[in-house]
């Protein structure tokens, strides 16, 4: 795989002695966009944080930006180029926009002013405090924060869940950029499968912790049966 590449090897990993995911082996290279799909529990938030370095590593390993990542912290991650956006969105209630998006920044293209271009909305409200936001302006702050550590690969933890419909376009407009004009490196983990079919290129879908599908997300969107198989189908993983 070729530098900025992330490559999971054989990975297993979980909290404590709990192995959550089991065997796995994913590949994404530079720039690509991928929809990480499955039932609630089956492993999904856990493969992200596997790759940012917040489970245990049973086994197996993880290769980064050409290096072998598998031991590092994540903050050692986060400064090769992984970029973080949680469920929960971890904003800092009591920081303003701004000082959320500049607690933590990193060289590179991304800039306060290039955020502001993508997200006009939190550029109105740079002085308001977390807590006194939207859910759907969190959610561009949480990714607006991401985008000032420059990363090369952005990890997105369901970030349209529960936000209205206009919001999610705006949030969609705003992930084709990055990844169209910036050749960033996306991996989506969505509940909402045709939303994130139409937008991944590539999908892969987990089952009780383990791989069980990767491959074009149009074959996914013209085969509807075998997707509703594939996502109804296997136990939540603990």
């Amino acid at each position: 795989m070729a530098d900025g590449g992330l490559v999971l090897s054989r990975l297993s990993a979980g909290y404590g002695e709990t192995t959550v995911l089991e065997d796995i082996d994913l590949a994404l290279a530079p720039g690509e966009t991928l929809a990480v799909l499955g039932r609630n529990g089956v492993g999904k938030t856990t493969l992200l944080a596997t790759i940012m370095g917040h489970t245990q590593l049973h086994r197996g390993t993880l290769r980064f930006a050409g290096q072998d990542v598998s031991r590092l912290a994540p903050q050692r991650r986060a400064r090769l180029g992984l970029g973080w956006v949680p469920q929960e969105r971890d904003i800092f209630p009591s920081l303003t926009v701004e000082e959320n998006l500049t607690v933590a920044p990193r060289p590179g293209r991304w800039s306060l002013e290039r955020v502001y271009a993508l997200f006009p909305q939190l550029a109105d409200r740079r002085r308001n405090m977390g807590n006194q936001l939207s859910g759907g302006e969190q959610q561009m702050l949480s990714v607006g924060r991401a985008l000032m550590g420059n990363p090369r690969v952005l990890l997105l933890d369901e970030p349209l869940e529960g936000l209205a419909p206009v919001i999610v376009d705006t949030l969609l407009v705003a992930l084709r950029a990055l990844r169209t004009d910036e050749g960033l490196g996306l991996v989506l983990v969505e509940q909402h499968a045709r939303l994130a079919l139409e937008f991944a290129p590539r999908a892969v879908v987990l089952q009780r912790g383990r791989l069980v599908h990767d491959g074009p997300s149009a074959a996914l969107l013209d085969a509807p049966a075998r997707l509703a198989e594939l996502l109804a189908i296997g136990e939540a993983a603990p």
